[in-house]
């Protein structure tokens, strides 16, 4: 007697529309410009072109939890978490430089890694974010507590940052 095999699930390939297989595993998502690995997602593989697409089940919670991974870190933001930041919250660099007093063109530099971001300039973007986003709005105590505890100086290496879609928990590794 045979033994009964998994048959493995399958779907057309957004890319190139040939037969593609759909696994579960990590699938490291650096679309938004920081390191995340996404663990145990299921991820679409094409046989043909082999591109791999996970499949992402809940965008907008992601990028909230993702969102209070970056404020809550425990050092200074590099210009890539501001960067993320200000697009999370859905400003143009005009609009948060503008809410900070600072140009354009600082805001920038700062985004692209030329300049440093101050100490303050850091605070005041996380109590920004906690405060403009109605996702992370309940979260302002718990910030303000860690605020002391945060280094004044950029992390040495960014961390990659693992979250697990189906709790939206999320550590640094």
């Amino acid at each position: 007697m045979n033994k009964p095999t998994k048959e493995r699930m399958r779907t057309e390939c957004g890319e190139c529309g040939h037969s593609a297989v759909v696994t579960r595993g990590d699938y490291r998502f650096d679309d938004m410009g920081l390191p995340v690995i996404l663990g145990n997602i299921k991820i679409i593989t094409c046989t043909e072109c082999g591109t791999k697409e996970p499949i992402i089940p809940n965008i907008n919670e992601l990028m909230d939890t993702l969102a209070l991974a970056v404020v809550c870190q425990p050092c200074r933001f590099r210009g890539e978490e501001l960067r993320f930041i200000r697009l999370y919250l859905g400003k143009s660099a005009k609009e948060l430089a503008a809410l900070i007093h600072l140009d354009n063109t600082s805001l920038s530099k700062m985004e692209n890694n030329k300049v440093e971001i101050g100490k303050q300039t850091d605070k005041l973007i996380r109590l920004l974010a906690v405060n403009l986003s109605p996702k992370l709005n309940d979260k302002i105590n718990e910030l303000i507590s860690m605020m002391p505890d945060i280094d004044d100086d950029p992390c040495d290496d960014p961390s990659d940052i693992r979250i697990d879609p189906a709790t939206m928990r999320c550590q640094y590794v």
